[in-house]
């Protein structure tokens, strides 16, 4: 497959048909991220790696609190409609943790997101590895960061940059429309 047609390939999946990753695919996915750049080749990520069914409805309950408190606060109404059943119903869940303090030289600049930045170029190596495969995936972050840490026994000192759903996709979807890029020349230029 040409690169421009996996990086459209790729979507974000909430309906998955309940067949299991493969350890080979699993292996592969985890592969691909583990090659994405970092700060001083710190590679900051680990992963976690859920296929049991009651762990799964642990991270789904994280979830439903993150959602309850964001209605509680008076958030974007759609949110009260946004269903969560599908974490659970998700074959594989892969939960990327990172080290906040291997984020290269860039805290002495005051850029201090270097593990995050590297975290995430991971992630998106691993969803372009998941539609290479012909899985879809969600890069989910919409849960409680504490209640998720207490699940999955993850140590304080580490961040969770997101919990990814991965499986064969249910049904199609259809790519969103993308905006035409904003690119400046040789400096920032507002908008007139």
């Amino acid at each position: 497959m040409e690169f421009d047609e996996l990086i459209k390939k790729r979507r974000s999946c909430r309906a998955f048909k309940p067949e299991p990753v493969t350890e080979d695919q699993l292996q592969a996915i985890v592969t691909a991220g583990q090659w994405a750049p970092s700060p001083l080749n710190e590679q900051p990520f680990e992963f976690i790696s859920v296929t049991d069914p009651t762990v799964k409805a642990q991270i789904q309950k994280t979830g439903i609190e993150a959602k309850q408190m964001i209605v509680d606060n008076n958030g974007p109404a759609w949110v009260k409609k946004y269903p969560m059943n599908f974490i659970g119903e998700s074959p594989l869940i892969l939960v990327v943790v990172f080290n906040p303090n291997k984020g290269g030289l860039g805290s002495y600049f005051g850029q201090p997101h270097g593990a995050l930045q590297s975290t995430s170029a991971c992630i998106q190596n691993m969803l372009l590895k998941a539609a290479d495969l012909g899985l879809d995936s969600l890069w989910f972050t919409f849960f409680n960061p504490g209640s998720l840490k207490t699940v999955l026994d993850i140590p304080a000192e580490l961040d969770i940059a997101g919990a990814i759903l991965i499986g064969t996709p249910a049904m199609g979807a259809k790519a969103p429309p993308r905006r035409t890029p904003k690119i400046h020349r040789d400096r920032f230029t507002k908008e007139k």
